[in-house]
């Protein structure tokens, strides 16, 4: 949990999925937290886990996963205004992977869906090594307080 809170850019796949299936097994899942807040607050939000725990632990908004993707996204979408088709369309298949896993991260390049396209390696050469700068923007502008 202090993980979550304090450096939620640390999460990987494995350890996202670890907590997820040890929440679930307590009932805390997103599909029911998300059935709660709206009983709670009468505000319809699809968050995932890691919002939820961070809008209890530190008083965050909360925010929907889309959302906080979207602005993420929009962040490292302005990091420049030459991205090439190819880039632009990477960075498309990044949001819609953070949509289905929460977490993406350097590693998960050399991984499905990924490594079939070259992985970490020929991704950093279409951005132009810039393929950690716009991970680190991502995964920090996800659970930016604010």
């Amino acid at each position: 949990m202090s993980i979550i809170c304090n450096k939620p850019t640390s999460l990987d796949r494995r350890s996202l999925k670890e907590l997820k299936l040890i929440l679930d097994t307590e009932g805390f899942n997103a599909r029911t937290l998300n059935t709660a807040w709206k009983s709670a607050k009468n505000e319809d939000i699809a968050a995932d886990i890691i919002a939820y725990i961070r809008t209890f632990a530190l008083g965050n908004t909360l925010i929907s996963h889309e959302e906080r993707i979207t602005k993420a996204m929009t962040k490292v979408e302005n990091l420049k205004t030459d991205w090439s088709k190819t880039q632009l369309k990477w960075l498309d298949r990044f949001k819609k992977q953070l949509l289905q896993e929460s977490v993406l991260q350097k590693e998960d390049l050399d991984k499905a869906p990924f490594n079939k396209d070259g992985g970490y390696t020929k991704l950093n050469k279409i951005f132009r090594n810039e393929l950690d700068t716009i991970l680190t923007t991502m995964n920090e502008e996800l659970y930016k307080v604010g």
